[in-house]
């Protein structure tokens, strides 16, 4: 993470939260609340990041590691609770380092974007987009339909996680709704080209998106 101020802030149950800082001190802030294996790192991720850095965004992001066994053992309730909480302690560290505008979450991030959502007002009023959001839950459905924020929600054609049914309730003037064909969780194909067009017409409308803001 070459250019990437981290660090490291108290977590849930007493363990370690990796945080991460880039980008122009003072400048319009955006969080990034990444996937149970898809770390800010990975594509989607990375590449929303660079495409905020170059608009002069700094971007702090949150490095959780639930890919453990404490996690996976871990309650329904249990696994909330752990996502829920360390939501809230990056949240607070993230106000201290800027003016936050916008959250960016990830399948499992969008579940801490939603329990914010409810938890702080100020959070409420953010820009937000959600990348394949966990529809299924009722948290996340009811926090993207109660938003009277701007919203960009992008969803893969294939993916489960966002059926099109559950996306047709959702539609709403000022929120930007993007489904890409054929593509899944990870918002990919089988086709790597193919995959590569898809990333490329996610950025797009993510540069739409900011640019409208």
């Amino acid at each position: 993470m070459s250019g990437v101020e981290v660090r490291k802030i108290p977590g849930y149950g007493g363990r370690e939260l990796r945080v991460s800082l880039e980008g122009a001190a003072g400048g319009r802030l955006a969080l990034v609340f990444p996937g149970l294996r898809y770390p800010p790192a990975a594509p989607l991720l990375y590449y929303s990041r660079k495409l905020l850095l170059s608009r002069g965004w700094a971007v702090a992001s949150v490095w959780y590691e639930y890919d453990t066994p404490a996690f996976a053992d871990a309650s329904e309730a249990g696994r909330f609770e752990w996502i829920a909480s360390e939501a809230g302690l990056f949240w607070n560290w993230a106000r201290e380092q800027g003016r936050a505008e916008l959250a960016l979450g990830k399948s499992l991030g969008t579940l801490a974007m939603a329990h914010l959502s409810g938890a702080s007002p100020a959070f409420y009023r953010l820009a937000r987009v959600w990348l394949t959001p966990l529809l299924a839950s009722d948290a996340v459905a009811s926090a993207i339909a109660a938003s009277k924020s701007p919203e960009l929600l992008v969803a893969g054609a294939a993916d489960p996680a966002t059926p099109p049914e559950l996306l047709a309730r959702l539609e709403r003037p000022g929120r930007h709704l993007l489904v890409l064909p054929e593509a899944d969780h990870s918002l990919e194909t089988a086709d790597v080209f193919q995959t590569l067009s898809l990333l490329n017409d996610y950025l797009l409308a993510l540069d739409a998106f900011l640019e409208s803001l």
